[in-house]
């Protein structure tokens, strides 16, 4: 194994390097970077529109946390500034979601790949049409005092979602405007949403973010980075808590002291509730151990990242188990999906009937949670276990250093998933479902596992073989990916 491939480490970056990189890689990406050059002005003009206004996304996250109600965070993307003003306050409006109320803000494909230019195109399209022809908010194309307008008129805080390969200007423009961003989260990233790019190359592009999160939080602007494990919604529960204790040692470096876990769930309340406390208490440990003292995680949960069925009755069905998994399992806040995206982006009328569910079901749910009874003990058990030997892995063959440990890691196969657009990624993993449609591994490909963990998937999944009254087979791995998708059939005489 070839050390010296690579040079990243799991080492802060100075003020020289982090401004070095600002003035020649980051701002100068688009036009709008120029209103962005003052730091200072930055932070001191996000520090009144966030923490002033009473609306700083990371305070009302660990408000939250701390108090023990929960938090509802419907997602919204148009092409232009006034639809999102006018679909934000819509929701706002006609639901119950203020005060207890977050904003995921996701911005355009093309802002994701950073082709700004065909971001422009798309605004002038929507402007001419009258209605959005992009599939999310291009934040880096109408700059900072645009964000700060969307800011003044909503009254919940917002995150930024947009990441991708390079998500660093969009995060400074983010931040400026007094929103929530930065996501730690570039195994993620680099397994859902790209192709080409390096592993190596995305911790150092996300390092910047951090590191950029980090000079907010520390001069008096809260922020709560997020890092998740969604993936591509086809991936075992443990392989999503190593990637969220890896990331999470990669984001402290950096100095991040509050963390928000995205977690994609599985939609299986007894693993997906094992998989939310394992991490947690795996990421206080690994931060410890490396001298992470003072940082605070906060559970909090997505959707199922998989295939939505192309039905409203199928896919409200889904929409409330995550819901209902979120509230019983111990999350804080909800990230909301809506009917429309099984075909499109969220509408207005889409994501306030979400809001309006999901704070419906809270209350129907009253204080019912998980109970930590001996199924979610095993599955806990298992699932530490796993952690463990991907992390003491990946630490090995980094001799200390995570990030050099994962980017081996990626090269032997050892860090992979079975779903992915990179070009990195092993893929020789297989993954079903149990009778309890619980995540299994049906073989581990490359992966480091013990031998107790490969046994007891394997265990769980002779339920299903005892259900189904057939073998174990490939034919399941394919069928499963449909799972969720799939309407039923219905026979005629």
């Amino acid at each position: 194994m070839d050390k010296t491939k690579y040079k990243i480490r799991n080492k802060r970056l100075s003020d020289e390097e982090f401004f070095r990189i600002r003035k020649e890689e980051v701002l100068p990406q688009w036009e709008t970077g120029k209103m962005l050059e003052n730091l200072d002005e930055n932070i001191a003009a996000a520090k009144e529109l966030s923490v002033g206004l009473g609306r700083n996304y990371a305070m009302h996250v660990k408000d939250a946390c701390e108090k023990g109600y929960h938090l509802f965070q419907p997602q919204f993307g148009q092409g232009l500034t006034e639809f999102m003003i006018e679909g934000m306050s819509f929701v706002e409006n006609e639901t119950a979601i203020v005060p207890n109320g977050l904003w995921n803000i996701f911005s355009d494909s093309y802002t994701r790949k950073n082709k700004y230019k065909l971001a422009a195109e798309g605004i002038e399209r929507s402007r001419k049409e009258g209605k959005t022809m992009l599939n999310g908010w291009p934040i880096v194309n109408f700059g900072v005092e645009e964000a700060r307008k969307i800011k003044r008129a909503i009254k919940s805080p917002m995150t930024l979602n947009s990441t991708d390969e390079d998500g660093r200007l969009a995060s400074e423009t983010a931040l400026a405007a007094g929103w929530n961003a930065c996501n730690c989260r570039s195994i993620t990233e680099c397994m859902a949403h790209c192709k080409d790019i390096p592993l190596a190359e995305e911790i150092r592009i996300n390092q910047y973010e951090s590191r950029l999160a980090a000079i907010y939080h520390e001069k008096g602007v809260p922020q709560s980075p997020h890092i998740s494990c969604n993936l591509t919604g086809y991936d075992s529960c443990g392989f999503k808590a190593f990637i969220m204790v890896a990331q999470s040692l990669l984001g402290a470096e950096q100095g991040l002291k509050q963390i928000y876990f995205e977690f994609g769930i599985n939609m299986n309340l007894i693993q997906d509730t094992a998989m939310m406390r394992v991490t947690k208490r795996l990421c206080e440990e690994y931060c410890r151990r490396f001298g992470y003292n003072d940082i605070e995680f906060i559970v909090n949960n997505n959707m199922f990242q998989g295939a939505f069925p192309a039905r409203l009755e199928e896919a409200s069905a889904m929409m409330n188990l995550a819901v209902m998994i979120g509230v019983m399992g111990g999350s804080t806040a909800l990230i909301l999906k809506c009917q429309d995206e099984a075909f499109a982006t969220p509408t207005k009328e889409g994501m306030a009937a979400s809001v309006r569910m999901a704070l419906h079901l809270e209350r129907l749910l009253g204080a019912q949670r998980t109970p930590i009874c001996a199924e979610v003990l095993e599955e806990e058990k298992y699932l530490e276990m796993e952690v463990r030997a991907m992390m003491e892995k990946c630490l090995e063959a980094g001799d200390g250093d995570i990030a050099l440990g994962v980017c081996l890691g990626v090269d032997a196969g050892w860090v992979q998933t079975m779903v992915s657009p990179w070009r990195y990624n092993r893929g020789t993993v297989r993954l079903m479902r149990d009778a309890e449609n619980a995540m299994r591994y049906f073989d581990i490909g490359d992966m480091p596992l013990p031998k107790e963990v490969k046994e007891y998937h394997l265990e769980k999944l002779k339920s299903r073989e005892k259900k189904e009254g057939r073998p174990l087979s490939f034919d399941m791995v394919v069928a499963d990916l449909q799972y969720a998708s799939r309407l039923p059939v219905i026979k005629k005489d």
